[in-house]
């Protein structure tokens, strides 16, 4: 039989005899070294340690006893095979680089001796089991009477296929080839000689362990990595399944999303275009959302889209889908419409949770739905088309009232067309220059003149011809074109002004409305200050627009807006007031300048006696707030001279002139003033100022400033002077100094006011003494104090107010209000 060759960590001294040796094991620097206890004997009993646990499987009890005594440490090594390895390792010059070899440790493993294959299979089974594996198997070739150590060997792998295997043989029954064939795993076990040095068998035991345990410690660090891989991996797709929930649902509601929505709409059509069947598309939207979301604040909003959302879906089947695609606005899918009435009753039960009554925060609040459906087949079989149609159904139901249902019909879809046209042509109305300003006149009912002009927004298309603002301006919001024709319409107003600011003798203002989208934007002052500077407009020339709907939308900021937009010197009016929601709480906040009556009952006043009473509330409440009113679309004689015999201030209307281009307007505004209706009470009458100041150059000077403001200017020096010209002339304004030598200012108005009491006083005065100021209006002698020098521009505003109020006072015949 063939000697295999030796396989061994390193060859020792030579066999024979009793030698000797002594194993060193290495630790990493700073580590302690490890004694274990004594392996209890053969058998297959052994003590616990740290070390790697060996079995021997050997059926030679006295083999197995050296064994024992090598690994437990009982029989030391020798010194000299210590010595040996040590020269074989280092330099022989080395010196005091091997002194450390003196620390010698004797190394104690963990042992089991087997005498049989069977037995050794069995224990290291077991030992798997309990966590408490084997490292090395020193296994010999031949043993009779049972497995030979390669069918040993073999079932060891099987049951513990990481042990180390060091096959010990004096003689054995395969060649080294046959050996390989059979075990397939060369680098798994060495080829130990009998007979073999100790040294041999210590060194094999530790730098199999090492081995053994350096594998366990990777296996350990990529089961671990395996682990975390796995973990990552769980996580990732966790985070990817959240991500394509958010891309497709609303973080909100937990709703679809628009994109979720249009998926599943156009699967259920390309369905039913296979099996037949019928689809309805509802379009929903939120009545007073915007108002309660503003007014109770955003978070109250958040919790009423998310109750509204919770009722929807309990009033839906399992194959219905209900969507959130922004704002206050859902979609409903009924992919098995089924007959209409079914389809129906679904809105209808949906429409009717909505609606009732939600506890947010501790408040009540209702909300109702304006609902828009579609078909299909019936209304179209795309479906953007069929979302569209829906869209444009739910727009109809909320112009009828809101909390409607409204299908969709070619008349819908007539206006659609239309709708969509003029979305396409507006984006290119500015460009091509197919967008103007008209002007309509606000008449002073009182003298006749034109105060003030309306800018008017008008669009002329070579095709569809005249389109008025009603129809294109909504649009123009939810397009988000509003912006910029808000600020094309200011600057070309504006400018306009400015032209009229330097031709025309009497003062005209230019109005602008503004649109609720504009006041939204936090830059509209700076916007209006910065067309004013470009266009070199006096301030008090531009009167801001808000319609009393739009500043009702969110009250608080409109206050502050307000403000803002008074601090730069503008006039301020409310318009179309009546038609919206107003809180009188907020309208004695507004700064406002002017209130403009909504035509809706201007129209009615000369036959419908509420309109009548709802138009001499308005009035009488506007002027006890100090402010004038404005009466729009005044079309008839009759209804110009009831609102003068109200007190109305000034009116706009088709009785005095159409909304004219600017040429033809400056035609208007050269003219000085329009003809009155000679019923008009007080129509034709002077305004005639009368003047009393002891001092020539003041006198002068006024009378160059005020003269084209008066029909009449009269002049005094002194008290008794100006009462006989009072007695001798309707004087309407009577403007005084305080102080003047032989007389006193003070006496003379006290004197008009008992004596006319309809006469409006002014004092003009270089004393700018608080009490005496404060004794002329408390005691009723005076409405207003001016100092000297006088703001030419201030003085001529109050003179004119001065007028309006003498004039409005004789009609009334009540005792004078302060202005």
């Amino acid at each position: 039989m063939k000697t295999p060759p030796r396989y061994t960590a390193a060859r020792m001294a030579g066999r024979g005899g009793a030698s000797s040796s002594a194993a060193v094991l290495r630790f990493p620097s700073g580590a302690q070294a490890i004694s274990l206890t004594e392996a209890a004997g053969a058998g297959g009993h052994r003590q616990g340690g740290t070390l790697p646990a060996i079995l021997v499987v050997d059926d030679n009890p006295d083999i197995l006893d050296i064994y024992r005594k090598i690994l437990t440490g009982d029989d030391a090594v020798s010194t000299q095979a210590l010595s040996a390895l040590e020269a074989s390792i280092f330099r022989e010059d080395a010196g005091p680089e091997i002194a450390h070899i003196a620390h010698i440790a004797h190394i104690v493993f963990p042992l089991d001796l087997v005498q049989d294959g069977r037995q050794a299979c069995g224990m290291a089974q077991q030992a798997r089991r309990d966590g408490r594996p084997y490292a090395v198997a020193f296994v010999d070739m031949r043993m009779p009477g049972g497995w030979d150590g390669l069918e040993t060997i073999e079932n060891l792998w099987r049951v513990d296929p990481d042990i180390e295997v060091v096959i010990c043989t004096a003689y054995t029954d395969y060649t080294l080839d046959e050996t390989m064939a059979r075990l397939a795993c060369p680098d798994r076990f060495l080829i130990l000689n009998k007979p073999f040095e100790k040294i041999e068998v210590l060194q094999l035991a530790c730098a199999l362990s090492e081995k053994w345990r350096l594998q366990r410690a990777r296996q350990t660090r990529l089961d671990e990595l395996e682990r975390r891989v796995e973990e990552r991996t769980l996580q990732l797709q966790e985070a990817l399944g959240n991500v394509r929930h958010q891309a497709s649902h609303d973080s909100l509601t937990g709703l679809p999303n628009r994109v979720l929505f249009m998926d599943l709409l156009r699967q259920a059509v390309a369905c039913a275009k296979c099996r037949g069947g019928r689809i309805v598309t509802a379009f929903i939207d939120l009545d007073r959302f915007k108002w309660i979301n503003d007014s109770l604040g955003h978070h109250i909003g958040d919790e009423l889209l998310k109750l509204a959302a919770r009722r929807m879906c309990a009033c839906l089947r399992d194959t219905d889908t209900v969507a959130r695609i922004g704002g206050d606005e859902f979609v409903l899918l009924l992919p098995d419409g089924g007959s209409a009435e079914e389809s129906m009753r679904i809105v209808a039960r949906l429409l009717a949770a909505v609606a009732q009554p939600m506890t947010l925060a501790g408040r009540q609040v209702t909300v109702g739905c304006s609902v828009g459906c579609s078909t299909y087949p019936e209304d179209g079989d795309d479906a953007d088309a069929l979302l569209r149609f829906a869209d444009a159904a739910m727009y109809r139901a909320k112009e009828a009232g809101g909390g409607k249902v409204q299908l969709y019909n070619v008349e819908l879809s007539e206006r659609i067309e239309q709708r969509v046209l003029i979305e396409t042509e507006l984006r290119r109305a500015l460009e091509r220059g197919q967008l103007a300003l008209h002007y309509q006149p606000q008449v002073d009912l009182r003298s006749g003149r034109i105060d003030g002009v309306e800018a008017l927004l008008r669009w002329r298309h070579p095709e569809l011809g005249e389109i008025g603002p009603a129809r294109f301006i909504p649009v123009a919001e939810e397009m988000g074109l509003i912006a910029a024709l808000g600020e094309w319409v200011l600057r070309q107003a504006c400018a306009q002004g400015k032209l009229w600011q330097d031709a025309v003798a009497t003062p005209v203002r230019v109005a602008v409305n503004v649109s609720a989208k504009q006041l939204d934007c936090s830059g509209f002052p700076f916007l209006v200050a910065q067309c004013l500077s470009d266009s070199g407009l006096a301030p008090e020339r531009l009167e801001i627009e808000l319609t009393e709907s739009a500043a009702m939308e969110n009250p608080d900021k409109t206050v502050l807006l307000m403000h803002r937009l008074k601090e730069l010197g503008v006039s301020l009016s409310i318009d179309d007031f009546g038609t919206g929601y107003s809180n009188m709480n907020y309208m004695k906040q507004f700064p406002m300048d002017r209130l403009k009556l909504d035509g809706s009952f201007v129209r009615g006043i000369t036959t419908d006696p509420k309109s009548l009473a709802i138009v001499d509330a308005i009035i009488a409440m506007s002027h006890r707030l100090g402010l004038k009113v404005v009466a729009e679309m005044a079309e008839t004689e009759g209804q110009v001279v009831c609102l003068a015999n109200r007190h109305c201030d000034q009116v706009q209307g088709y009785y005095f002139s159409r909304a004219l281009p600017a040429d033809a307007c400056s035609k208007l505004l050269h003219s000085g003033a329009l003809p009155l209706p000679a019923q008009i009470a007080g129509a034709g009458q002077e305004r005639v100022l009368l003047v009393v100041d002891d001092e020539a150059q003041v006198v002068s000077a006024l009378q160059r400033e005020l003269r084209p403001q008066t029909d009449r200017l009269l002049c005094a020096e002194r008290v008794d002077e100006a009462l006989e010209l009072l007695a001798r002339h309707p004087v309407g304004v009577i403007l005084s100094d305080l102080r003047m030598p032989q007389s006193n200012g003070m006496e003379l108005l006290n004197k008009v006011r008992l004596m006319y009491p309809h006469i409006v006083r002014l004092i003009l005065s270089g004393e700018q003494s608080f009490e005496s100021v404060r004794s002329a209006v408390n005691r009723g002698a005076a409405h207003k104090f001016l100092v000297k020098p006088w703001d030419g521009r201030e003085l001529k505003d109050i003179l004119n107010e001065a007028f309006d109020l003498h004039e409005r006072l004789l009609l009334e015949g009540a005792r004078p209000a302060r202005l």
